[in-house]
């Protein structure tokens, strides 16, 4: 290598260095003006909080306003929605190193009618780590008190029930992944069992974090009578199969049917459809239907 190249090489990784010496002093900036904000916004949610409490099923109309959020839920879960008295999002900030990590906590109200729905506030806590140089979430199991009416689909329930029992009646396989589709059953999510727990775990906490929680004011006057109505002649598109790729968290488990799948992805599609039609037709929430 001649002097000059030499000297060429070495003013190039000196430019680098700087501009690895600048990223950092912009990420540590980042972080700081990201914390500052959490810090600030924290007191303002909990004042929005303590208004939505007075507006009637808030949440509900929110949530329903939301097609996203229905593809991420099981038809039966729908009319469960409307007990969801209150979501709430924390930032606990014990350091600067975990100041993304924070929790959603979701309060259900059946009322009187606590067959309906148990009365209980749920808080699930969730980690974001580095993984293979991408962020991810990750969270810890949390208990919650499933409606009666969906007992029979209830995961947990279902493998009691089969306890040391490697062949499952087609019954139970059916219910248990109808199970595992449901909102309730997300609250058992942690992002570290693949195919064995609620799919999609990940996108559906990022739904609530970064769109409902921060624009549920914008989904809730858009439901209003007055609001857009340029929604309502959007094409449905058709629904992958969300099954796909699920399994039972059994060992020794009997294969499925030849067939089988294809009846799942069809009984997706119907679910799909019938999940939006029932939001339209019986759901408070939809424009003209307070």
């Amino acid at each position: 290598m001649s002097q000059e190249d030499q000297s060429q090489s070495q003013s190039l990784q000196q430019s680098l260095d700087q501009l690895a010496t600048w990223e950092k002093e912009m990420s540590s900036i980042e972080k700081d003006i990201e914390i500052y904000r959490i810090k600030q916004t924290q007191t303002i949610y909990a004042k929005r909080q303590i208004i939505l409490s007075s507006i009637p099923k808030f949440w509900y109309i929110v949530l329903a306003e939301n097609d996203d959020f229905a593809d991420y839920i099981s038809i039966d879960d729908l009319k469960y929605l409307e007990f969801i008295e209150d979501i709430y999002i924390e930032y606990p900030l014990i350091s600067t190193d975990t100041y993304k990590d924070f929790s959603i906590t979701i309060t259900f109200n059946g009322g009187d009618d606590d067959d309906l729905i148990p009365q209980q506030k749920v808080t699930k806590h969730f980690q974001t780590i580095i993984q293979d140089g991408e962020e991810r979430l990750i969270s810890k199991s949390v208990d919650v008190e499933w409606p009666k009416e969906l007992n029979k689909i209830n995961p947990k329930l279902i493998k009691s029930s089969n306890k040391g029992n490697k062949n499952w009646s087609s019954g139970d396989k059916k219910n248990y992944r109808l199970g595992m589709k449901s909102f309730f059953a997300w609250f058992g999510w942690t992002g570290e069992k693949p195919g064995k727990e609620f799919k999609n775990g990940e996108d559906l906490t990022r739904l609530i974090v970064d769109d409902l929680y921060l624009n549920a004011l914008k989904y809730y006057i858009l439901a209003l009578p007055n609001g857009d109505d340029d929604d309502d002649d959007e094409d449905e598109e058709d629904e992958e199969d969300s099954s796909e790729g699920e399994e039972l968290d059994l060992s020794g488990e009997d294969e499925e049917e030849d067939g089988e799948e294809d009846d799942e992805e069809e009984e997706e599609e119907e679910e799909t459809s019938n999940k939006r039609n029932h939001i339209d037709d019986n759901g408070q929430s939809k424009k003209h239907k307070h």
